[in-house]
């Protein structure tokens, strides 16, 4: 590992996202999506389909994630239906195309993405930044993603 000056932990936490945007660009190159219209599929694909709740869930803009979605849906990434309990929401669903590349990422993808974004850390390593990660960030942040499948 090379030696650094010391870097602030606000930079290292960003360093590491854009790190990990990188990766996932790279494994979806041929996909021609990004990394941020990948999160909002793996997030519908996980079974949050409201673009509120997506919102919430990327920390994302609601302005900006509307822009998007209706990016996404031009190309055929998603569907937008009105939602039968309340006309004035919609519900996001994975086309055939999106349903089946989600489905590659968690089957075949998935393991060798972590192994990249965590080649340099040892498995203890890897798990006690795991639990710093858990005990850093703010409950309401991670409660959404505590019963959605892994």
């Amino acid at each position: 590992m090379l030696s650094h000056k010391k870097l602030h932990l606000a930079l290292l936490i960003h360093l590491t996202n854009q790190f990990k945007d990188q990766l996932i660009n790279q494994y979806f190159s041929g996909a021609d999506i990004t990394a941020a219209q990948f999160k909002v599929l793996i997030t519908i694909y996980k079974g949050i389909t409201s673009p509120v709740e997506i919102s919430r869930c990327l920390m994302m803009d609601a302005g900006a994630m509307s822009r998007m979605l209706e990016r996404m849906v031009k190309r055929d990434l998603i569907i937008r239906t009105n939602n039968p309990q309340d006309k004035r929401q919609v519900i996001l669903q994975l086309t055939a195309k999106s349903e089946a590349l989600c489905e590659h990422f968690q089957t075949r993808i998935l393991g060798h993405f972590l192994a990249d974004l965590t080649r340099r850390l040892t498995p203890e390593e890897a798990g006690q930044l795991e639990q710093l990660l858990l005990k850093m960030l703010p409950d309401e942040t991670t409660t959404p993603y505590l019963n959605l499948p892994v």
